[in-house]
Parts: C-alpha cells; sequence; structure tokens
C-alpha cells in the first residue's frame, strides 16, 4: 500500500496520535497500536514491542528518520496495556508464567496480529520486559527478517545494577510473593500519581542521555505514567518474574540460527555487560554496543540502529550477518555518534 507523503507527516503531540484497535483470532482478542503515517505503506516495517516502563510510542524525529530510511515504524501496545486486551487471568498464575506459558501465548497473539495487518520482511525491535515474549515470537513467525532484543535480561545474576536502592528493593518484592507484588505495586503508583516524570528520571539516573530523553519528552513520560497506574499488578509480575527469574527456554545456542542480534548501551553497567557477554556466547548472539543511552539506547542511537539494518540486509547467512554485526561496534563513526 502507499502511505503519506513524508511532507504529511507534521510532529503531533501524544493525544492526537491515532491508535487503531485490532481484532485477532477467534475470540477477537484486541490490541492497541499506532502506525507512523496512520496507514501502512510500502515501505519495511519496523515493529516496535515495548518494555514495561514505556508502553509510548518513540519521538518524532527517531519516526521521521526511520521513514527517510523506508522504514515504517509500527508501534503495537501489548496485551494487558493500554486498550489492549488484558491477558486472561488463568494465564497469570505462578506456574503458568514461570513454566513459560503465557509468555508462549502472547507470542501467539502478536503474531496473529502480523498476519492480521499482512506484514512482511519486519525488523523487529523488541524493548526490555517484552523480550521474553519475544524469544517465543521469533520461532514462531517466519515473516520477521531480523530482531533486535534491546537490553534483554538473560539467566543473569544482575540484582546489583538496579538502581537507586527503592527501585531494586521494589523489583525484589515482585518477584519474592504476592504480598510483596502488591505492596510494590501500590507503592509504584503513589510515585506515579505523585510526578511520573520524577519516577522516571530516578529510574534512568545513571545515564544522562537517558535522562535528556525523558525531559525532552515529558509529555510522552506522562502519558507512560498514566499506563503505569491502569496496569494491573498481575501483569506487573508477569513481566518483572519473566525477566528476573530463571528462562526455562534460554538453552544453549537457542538463536543460533535466528536472524538476531542485542543491543545495548556502551555505557551501561559494567556488570551488566559482563553478564550479558557471557549469555550472548552462550544462546548464540552478537552484541551492538550503541553509543548514546542505556536503556533507551534504541532510541538515542538511531544511527547504530540504521547502520545495523543496513549492515544484516546484505546477506541471507545467519553466521555471516552475526559476525559482521559483532563488528560494527568497532566502526568509530558510530563509537563516537549520539543521537541528533
Amino acid at each position: 500500500m502507499d502511505g503519506p507523503n513524508s511532507s504529511n507527516l507534521e510532529a503531533r503531540p501524544i493525544s492526537e496520535r491515532a491508535f487503531q484497535i485490532i481484532r485477532v483470532g477467534e475470540r477477537a482478542f484486541e490490541l492497541e497500536l499506532w502506525i507512523y503515517g496512520d496507514t501502512l505503506s510500502d515501505r519495511q516495517p519496523l515493529v516496535i514491542l515495548h518494555s514495561i516502563e514505556f508502553a509510548v510510542p518513540p519521538n518524532q524525529s527517531f519516526c521521521e528518520q526511520m521513514w527517510d530510511n523506508d522504514l515504517q515504524v509500527i508501534f503495537i501496545r501489548r496485551a494487558g496495556y493500554g486498550r489492549s486486551s488484558p491477558i486472561p487471568t488463568a494465564l497469570l498464575t505462578k506456574h503458568t508464567v514461570t513454566s513459560g506459558a503465557t509468555a508462549a501465548a502472547e507470542a501467539a497473539i502478536v503474531r496473529q496480529c502480523f498476519s492480521k495487518l499482512c506484514l512482511e520482511d519486519i525488523i523487529l525491535l523488541s524493548m526490555g520486559s517484552a523480550n521474553p515474549m519475544v524469544y517465543r515470537l521469533v520461532h514462531l513467525a517466519p515473516e520477521i527478517r531480523f530482531t533486535f532484543f534491546v537490553n534483554p535480561m538473560f539467566n543473569q545474576e544482575i540484582w546489583q545494577v538496579f538502581s537507586p536502592a527503592w527501585f531494586q528493593t521494589m523489583l525484589k518484592q515482585i518477584v519474592t510473593s504476592r504480598s510483596g507484588l502488591h505492596v510494590a505495586h501500590k507503592g509504584m503508583q503513589l510515585l506515579l500519581r505523585r510526578d511520573p516524570v520524577a519516577f522516571y528520571k530516578h529510574i534512568f539516573e545513571k545515564n544522562q542521555d537517558d535522562l535528556g530523553y525523558v525531559s525532552e519528552h515529558a509529555e510522552d513520560y506522562e502519558e507512560a505514567g498514566t499506563l503505569s497506574l491502569e496496569t494491573s499488578a498481575s501483569q506487573l509480575y508477569y513481566d518483572t518474574i519473566m525477566c528476573l527469574s530463571h528462562d526455562p527456554t534460554l538453552k544453549d545456542g537457542l538463536f543460533r540460527n535466528i536472524h538476531s542480534a542485542i543491543l545495548i548501551g556502551r555505557d551501561s553497567h559494567e556488570h551488566w555487560r559482563r553478564q550479558m557477554e557471557l549469555e550472548a556466547a552462550r544462546v548464540g548472539l552478537p552484541i551492538i554496543y550503541a553509543p548514546a543511552g542505556d536503556l533507551l539506547c534504541a532510541y538515542n542511537s538511531p544511527d547504530t540502529l540504521l547502520e545495523a539494518i543496513s549492515t544484516q540486509s546484505r546477506t541471507t547467512c545467519v553466521e555471516e550477518q552475526k559476525y559482521a554485526l559483532s563488528k560494527l561496534s568497532e566502526n568509530p563513526k558510530l563509537r563516537s555518534a549520539r543521537a541528533k
């Protein structure tokens, strides 16, 4: 399909972004999504699946830069966020979540969304807590051309990287017990009601690029705070425990034959990087180091993302792709690049 001309894609306040609802599956499960330009075009789809903390599309300049490079951003609000249907309660028990069945069910829903939209040759950007679900999705969806796992948390010991201290305590409460979950959920809601932008600035305090992104796009983070207030404790439990507990699907070589790579910030916590390098080698993934940003490295380093997309497109051989991508961070231009 032909999309709108780039001259018609003016910046809009987040309140005016035209989200759509599509229904998938026999039970008409609803997913809320946003398409840059409002209608699908003939550009390659860049599908974004968000993390728990930021269920909002990226900024206008990021979307424009992707559009100018023949990519169209399609942002899907995952099940349980915004107006997307919640995950059924029966799938949010401790056993179902920790066994990976919940993530597999969510992956099947997203795959149906791809089919409903007739998407092909997808570049997938999987952010933070979406990754456990996407570990399953990439094995289900041949229409995915390439996947970037942004800040994935494999089976790593990484408690020490979370800051400030109250945020680390909150995460531990969530994964320890149901009573701890509800205490943490209520505490998070209190902080978000008080000042959502300050809440996110505390979480991103160790990285100046991420702090700058929050300050520049404060309205987006007010919206993210509103969405977080509406997110259930069970959804919080599902996303958190899948990231911070042992995931049985992460077997040796899981991604060896999958067109995929890890994207993390070059300035991420040293312990995080060391643990990531060990796990990446084990599961068969190259690492790309973004020069700007940490949790928001994909949005803060669009040039690096585009160069990685271009690099993977030059061959369909998985081994050649991964070797080329592993060398990408040695490019001196990208080592010093910063978001525009």
